[in-house]
């Protein structure tokens, strides 16, 4: 085994760690909380681990976060 094989094997060990970690924080969350006290209080109480979207990111738009929107429930 070369030195680039052990990076490689490495690296790869790493991102499996990294999506596991994700994908834990993830489990049994909802994909967004449609109420905007009890989205806060999740928040607060998740320390911003409430939902799916919180987690991974909310929507952007010209480099500004959005919320989902209303309509969006629907879809």
């Amino acid at each position: 085994m070369t030195f680039k094989d052990l990076k490689k094997r490495v690296s790869a060990t790493h991102e499996v760690q990294q999506q596991t970690r994700l994908f834990e924080r993830l489990r049994n969350k909802p994909f967004w909380i449609w109420d905007v006290k009890e989205h806060k209080h999740a928040d607060v109480q998740s320390n911003g681990d409430c939902c799916f979207n919180q987690i991974i990111g909310l929507p952007m738009k010209d480099g500004v976060e959005k919320p989902l929107f209303d309509y969006e429930k629907n879809i």
